[in-house]
């Protein structure tokens, strides 16, 4: 009697529609994915060519140094305490210009922590003075 030998048959997994569902996973994470849409800062520029005179005594002037320091007109001046001081500006000279100078190798942070607290204390009147190496 002659037994006849099983075959052993491999497991294998279909490949052939594999490529549409990648495609489909791909179409999907697509369509469902929600794309943030950074604002940035809000700022104004003149238009092209405009120039302003401004009269010196108008400028304040802010300087942020590399550590994070503020300097309103040269004077050391706290984060808190210039929201005050630059009130008490405005409340003298409604023309007040601010003018913010940022060391080079200060952090972003520092510049814009300054222009938050200009804005609370309803400055709109503000320019970002280029900064050269010290």
């Amino acid at each position: 009697m002659k037994l006849h030998e099983k075959k052993i048959k491999s497991a294998e997994i279909p490949t052939a529609s594999m490529a549409d569902i990648a495609f489909l996973l791909l179409i999907f994470f697509m369509v469902t994915t929600v794309f943030a849409n950074e604002v940035g800062l809000q700022i104004m520029l003149p238009e092209k060519g405009e120039e302003v005179k401004v009269k010196s005594e108008n400028i304040q002037r802010i300087y942020v140094e590399e550590k994070g320091e503020l300097r309103l007109n040269g004077e050391p001046v706290s984060q808190d305490q210039l929201v005050d001081e630059v009130k008490k500006i405005l409340a003298e000279n409604k023309d007040a210009i601010f003018s913010i100078k940022t060391h080079p190798r200060a952090q972003y942070e520092y510049m814009i922590n300054a222009l938050d607290k200009l804005r609370l204390a309803n400055a709109e009147r503000y320019s970002l003075a280029p900064s050269s190496e010290e």
